[in-house]
């Protein structure tokens, strides 16, 4: 239960819900949060158990009358209206008047809890090519092998490996998931459940999302082709191997910046960089579990266990967790920790800053968009990877800035294939529709990798894709299925925002019209708003490709030449002594200890000092 409750509220159905929700939702993001974490408190089966209660009260259609008779009074306040509102659009997205319905998602959700225990107790890791021996390793250390190591039998070995859980997976009940799932959705009145998720998330059907990713893959295919093409001209044939592309087009000049990526000075990279945008947290409460351990779930995440909202005009500041999988040490770790403060603490910040009368505005799930959720960490994990920021703040243990030369080096690596990781994200989406629309009689493990390994091939252009389908985490929980075209479509965005920022300002970095702007239009509404009117609402333009095509076909020349206008832009880099003031608590855990937090007043370097410690303590840094 939540300590606090929220106050009274104008309107006593508006207060019930706000109440009931707040904590139905927070006993059930506590038991999510000890169960992906793997802490001591875990209880088998309660988070599945809470989940299964939060699911039950959220598809109950018994608020649907109530909600329409309140709306019908003509003397409701603006807030309680808006509030009211916003149920009702909350439970017409969620509510299942067919019990039946309600007992199949129910008996999903303890499918999905045991797979993931089965998940998390396989056994994975790769045959070491040098002794034969089978070595463990988590997914995230494999995919660190696949994109730095510069022997390409390990690469090989540990591709093998992250292959190794799609057929785990297969074996051990995904596909009798999947059905369960199509036979929800159809039941529900959709063509199956990839449809029902699109639709209840986006507010379009599955047919014109892929419509829309449809048009990008034509948009981006001959610039892809001819990357490859010319890749292979100079690499030899090898290179089209998934286990070689990676490391080919970014393994070398990723160990090269290593040094200036320090995992210790990530927190920051980020406190500072964020503080400079004018991005504040409205006193939110942050929970960073940041590095990887046996038994943690392998994926980088944002959940909000306390959504922050106006109560009854005052503001409920957001309580929120996220989560990074970093290996101290390992060659990509320090640039991984900066990637997921950013891409987790966009989120966070979107979360933080939502000023609507309900917490029903400023939850991450239906109708929140998952485009528009994922458009705001992406759009700032963006910032990372371009010429003015790294001339800003990537900085070696001496405190010297990165050199021009390598930033360069950097572009001439990866700018050739912003094509291809566009389409590898696409390879995903392309293939969780096709497990979907699947015939029962041809659901069967072979012929599914098979479909997988086809279209990766039609995608990338690869003899298989760099990243196993089913090795991404996403489409087996219940929560992240279906989900995956979110981050194609947020990247669409962020390239429409990026566009936006930079013809009107000039500059993104230390930009602090950033910060007061999208807290002003794509977060204060929460999910009032459609996805394409908040990208129209900021940038003054329909949500539409133009942005993104335009970013991959862009001559290598022209993307060089921006390395020189950032040094003339930015000659002096950031201070690290600089201030941060992020507005927030932040507190850095690892499992069930605490190493830092400033809940006392602490300031934010005094987290950075302890956090550091910490890491040479443990022989983590």
């Amino acid at each position: 239960m939540i300590a606090k409750t929220p106050k009274a509220a104008v309107n006593p159905l508006l207060q019930e819900l706000n109440r009931t929700y707040l904590n139905i939702h927070f006993d059930k993001e506590d038991a999510f949060w000890k169960d992906k974490m793997g802490l001591s408190s875990r209880v088998p089966g309660d988070f599945e158990k809470k989940e299964i209660h939060l699911q039950s009260w959220i598809s109950d259609p018994k608020y649907l009358p109530a909600l329409r008779t309140e709306l019908a009074k003509p003397d409701l306040s603006p807030d309680d209206r808006i509030g009211l509102q916003g149920w009702l659009r909350f439970f017409d997205v969620h509510a299942m008047e067919n019990p039946e319905a309600k007992t199949l998602a129910n008996r999903i959700v303890e499918m999905e809890g045991r797979l993931q225990e089965a998940r998390g107790a396989m056994k994975l890791g790769y045959i070491d090519p040098a002794t034969g021996e089978s070595t463990p390793a988590s997914s995230i250390r494999l995919g660190l092998y696949v994109r730095t190591s510069q022997d390409e039998a390990l690469r090989k070995a540990a591709h093998r490996g992250l292959q190794s859980i799609e057929r785990e997976m297969l074996d051990k009940g995904f596909l009798d998931i999947v059905r369960e799932r199509n036979k929800l959705g159809r039941m529900l009145g959709y063509e199956d459940y990839y449809d029902y998720k699109v639709t209840r998330n986006e507010g379009f059907s599955k047919r014109v999302l892929f419509d829309i990713l449809g048009d990008l893959e034509k948009r981006t295919r001959d610039a892809c082709k001819a990357s490859l093409e010319a890749l292979t001209a100079k690499s030899g044939p090898s290179a089209r191997e998934a286990w070689n592309f990676l490391y080919l087009t970014a393994g070398d000049v990723t160990t090269q910046m290593d040094p200036y990526f320090g995992f210790g000075t990530a927190l920051g990279r980020w406190g500072r960089s964020f503080t400079a945008l004018g991005i504040k947290y409205r006193g939110a409460t942050l929970t960073l579990d940041l590095l990887d351990r046996k038994g943690k779930y392998e994926n980088g995440f944002m959940h909000g266990p306390i959504p922050g909202f106006m109560d009854a005009g005052e503001y409920l500041p957001a309580r929120i967790n996220f989560t990074a999988n970093a290996i101290p040490g390992q060659v990509g770790s320090g640039h991984r920790a900066t990637e997921t403060l950013f891409h987790e603490g966009g989120h966070a910040a979107h979360f933080s800053n939502i000023l609507m009368p309900s917490p029903c505005f400023s939850q991450e799930y239906a109708p929140t968009s998952v485009a528009f959720a994922e458009t705001q960490s992406m759009f700032l994990d963006s910032f990372i990877e371009t010429p003015e920021w790294l001339v800003r703040y990537a900085r070696d243990e001496r405190g010297l800035p990165m050199p021009l030369d390598l930033i360069r080096e950097n572009i001439v690596k990866k700018h050739p294939y912003k094509a291809f990781a566009l389409r590898a994200m696409l390879t995903v989406c392309f293939a969780e529709k096709a497990i979907y629309e699947m015939p029962e009689a041809d659901l069967t493990p072979d012929n599914v990798i098979k479909t997988l390994r086809r279209i990766e091939a039609d995608l990338q252009f690869l003899n298989e894709g760099t990243r196993p389908v089913l090795s991404v985490p996403h489409l087996l929980s219940g929560e992240s299925s279906a989900y995956y075209h979110g981050y194609v479509l947020a990247e669409m965005a962020v390239h429409q925002t990026r566009r936006f920022f930079l013809k009107r300002d000039g500059a993104l970095v230390d930009n602090p019209n950033i910060g007061r702007d999208l807290a002003e239009h794509y977060w204060k509404p929460g999910n009032a708003r459609t996805f394409p009117d908040m990208i129209q609402g900021l940038t003054g333009q329909p949500f539409g490709a133009e942005a993104t095509v335009e970013m991959v076909n862009k001559p290598l020349a022209e993307a060089l030449a921006e390395v020189d206008e950032a040094a003339g832009r930015n000659a002096a880099p950031a201070s690290m002594a600089a201030p941060v003031d992020l507005d927030a608590v932040v507190r850095i855990v690892h499992g069930d200890e605490v190493i830092a937090s400033n809940e006392n007043g602490e300031s934010f370097d005094s987290i950075e000092r302890s956090f550091a410690e910490w890491l040479l303590k443990n022989n983590a840094g």
